[in-house]
């Protein structure tokens, strides 16, 4: 069963406007992450991570797919989707939300002073959320979502910093969040119904077979789900089994970077949508091609970055969380080991020749593996070892994701990824980020090194995409 391709006709201001709609949230999010990690103690911030933790692995299970599935096809298509429905599915849909709901809200009560209703209340609202958001997304209403995400996400962090001011309390803290997400899911479902009301006769070009909607829909569901249990896993069973302020402590230091994710999801759809506009009887070279120049621009990114958090992973965590966290910082450089794996998207070519079978098997087997090692690796070297169980199973997983594409290709996996450029770059900016960490530490002090540090990271992506680019351009590829 296919993964949902991305359509051509105006996708790359598209993409550029869901970065913008999601960019809000995930900048009010490191904001807080910040602030709070600098003025709560270790076990007041871990209990409040842990909400977040429970909510992020949980609230994909009450969405199911749905949000993604909406994705996948046109705004008249899902309108008249949801009018096939009977009430009966509604119904059904309805007990599974309240039931996910209530085990959200006790886990809750279990590791926090909390009112029931509050998390209830709060995971319901935030789940709808993003499946009303998935529809004003293929509805392009960004007129409405961009304002609507950035006063929100300007709310989200006044909130959080009001709270800490005025006395801290989970109850009063999540109560006020709240709030602001029962408004912002009232006015998402206000805007629907205006869609439904004034597109609900729009022509249905697709072709609606109910078979065919639902297995794409499981399929995506227990995707999702998988993508998410990877990246919270070790988390949530260390909220659950841990203290609350070691939890804290692998929370900050597994902490995923920042906007990257919406980055490489941005490459893996450019490329996506070269292919769906290329020639069929080319695909094979032009698949080959495309990834290859993806792995390159990816890198010129990935790897300076890898090589600023490696050498100056003291200095961040010192500076921007506090002393109170330097037992994050084995953790933070376990999981900065994963970096250089992100720089290709490997899942690109199984999606383009609708593979998705092989690419639920590679995130299933991703999450064993990992799960299979957390316990031995945390018992020999501690909660690094945790990190790095889920940085050995990325490993496995790219390398099975590799091998398949190539099969399909019938080609080797090494011409799908341009090992020399990597390693060139590898070498270089290894070099360079060891001269000037050792040298930006012999003469300033760490906020100043941290600050040139960076800089200096900024400037080498700069280069280096501009010689990716010169190089690319010369070569007549930029299609």
């Amino acid at each position: 069963m296919p993964l949902p391709i991305a359509r051509s006709s105006g996708l790359v201001s598209n993409s550029f406007f869901i970065f913008i709609i999601r960019f809000f949230p995930s900048l009010a999010n490191l904001v807080v992450l910040i602030l709070y990690s600098k003025y709560l103690s270790p076990a007041a911030y871990g209990a409040y991570q842990h909400f977040w933790i429970h909510l992020y692995v949980l609230f994909p299970f009450i969405c199911f797919g749905i949000h993604v599935l909406i994705i996948t096809y046109s705004r008249s298509f899902i309108i008249n989707l949801f009018q096939q429905l009977n009430a009966s599915h509604y119904l059904l849909y309805g007990l599974w939300v309240i039931l996910l709901s209530g085990l959200f809200a006790v886990l809750q009560i279990r590791s926090i002073d909390i009112n029931f209703f509050v998390p209830f209340l709060f995971i319901l609202c935030y789940a709808i959320t993003f499946i009303f958001e998935s529809f004003l997304i293929v509805s392009k209403n960004y007129y409405w979502l961009i304002p609507v995400n950035f006063i929100y996400s300007a709310a989200f962090c006044a909130i959080h910093w009001i709270v800490l001011d005025h006395g801290f309390s989970l109850q009063g803290l999540f109560g006020y969040l709240l709030s602001i997400t029962v408004l912002r899911l009232c006015i998402y479902i206000g805007v629907t119904v205006c869609n439904f009301k004034r597109y609900h006769k729009e022509v249905v070009f697709e072709e609606y077979l109910p078979g065919k909607v639902l297995a794409l829909w499981l399929h995506l569901g227990l995707f999702d789900i998988l993508q998410v249990l990877s990246g919270y896993a070790d988390k949530f069973i260390i909220s659950i089994v841990l203290t609350a302020e070691l939890s804290a402590i692998y929370y900050n230091g597994s902490q995923n970077i920042p906007f990257l994710p919406l980055l490489l999801s941005a490459a893996g759809s450019a490329v996506l949508i070269q292919l769906a506009g290329g020639r069929k009887q080319d695909e094979k070279t032009d698949s080959i091609r495309l990834m290859n120049q993806s792995g390159k621009v990816l890198s010129s990114i990935v790897f300076p970055l890898f090589f600023f958090l490696l050498f100056f992973r003291y200095d961040l965590i010192v500076i921007l969380l506090t002393n109170k966290y330097i037992p994050a910082i084995p953790v933070f450089f376990m999981a900065t080991l994963v970096l250089p794996v992100r720089a290709y998207s490997f899942t690109t070519v199984l999606q383009r020749l609708h593979r998705g079978d092989i690419i639920n098997m590679g995130a299933i087997a991703e999450l064993v593996v990992a799960l299979a090692l957390m316990y031995p690796l945390y018992k020999w070297i501690g909660l690094p070892g945790v990190a790095l169980s889920f940085v050995i199973s990325t490993y496995f997983q790219a390398t099975f994701y590799l091998i398949y594409s190539a099969r399909l290709l019938q080609t080797s996996p090494l011409k799908l990824i341009p090992v020399v450029n990597w390693l060139v770059k590898l070498i270089v900016f290894a070099s360079l980020f060891i001269i000037i960490h050792y040298a930006v530490n012999q003469i300033f002090s760490a906020k100043i090194a941290l600050v040139l540090g960076a800089i200096s990271m900024i400037a080498a992506i700069i280069i280096s995409l501009a010689i990716e680019l010169k190089n690319t351009s010369k070569n007549g590829r930029i299609q």
